[in-house]
């Protein structure tokens, strides 16, 4: 996905959420976004905003620096279960760099990159077993520790640096 093609999403994504704030003024509207359908309020539209930008540059970054076959980046909860409920594992992997990512509102870099991420998670003792245990996945990412990999597998190199956007969005 190109800049412009992220850039024109964006922009067509908030006229439409612009459309229904102005259509209700105050209270809840009900959104679709491609990390959150649900109700929301109008006060939390320039977050979600920021947080749907942040989302598909992270998934058009994703795409010319991740690897092919784990395509394309998971960006709601819904398309990370799907993935944790699939056969395979990387996608486990990818599903769990997602959800590191979205902690982090999707602010791509800075964060590991997934082969780094995914070694880390190898490593790391929170790991479910079938993941830790499973040999293809020892081989194509060998265990190095990460600092920063909390026991969620969530990647916070600092102490309270939680996401800005989504604990007050509420998503």
């Amino acid at each position: 996905m190109s800049e412009d093609l992220v850039q024109i999403c964006a922009a067509q994504f908030e006229r439409h959420v612009d459309s229904l704030v102005a259509a209700h003024q105050r209270g809840l509207i009900y959104v679709t976004s491609p990390i959150f359908d649900g109700a929301l309020s109008i006060n939390d539209v320039p977050k979600l905003k920021i947080l749907v930008r942040n989302a598909l540059r992270a998934r058009a970054w994703f795409e010319k620096h991740g690897p092919a076959s784990v395509q394309p980046l998971p960006l709601s909860d819904l398309e990370c279960i799907g993935m944790f409920l699939s056969d395979s594992l990387p996608l486990h992997l990818l599903a769990q760099y997602s959800i590191s990512l979205q902690g982090r509102d999707y602010i791509f870099l800075g964060h590991p990159l997934f082969y780094d991420y995914a070694r880390g998670v190898m490593a790391s003792p929170h790991t479910r077993d079938y993941l830790r245990e499973d040999p293809g996945l020892l081989v194509e990412f060998p265990p190095k520790e990460l600092a920063g990999l909390d026991e969620h597998g969530r990647w916070r190199p600092l102490r309270h640096r939680d996401s800005k956007l989504i604990e007050l969005v509420g998503i």
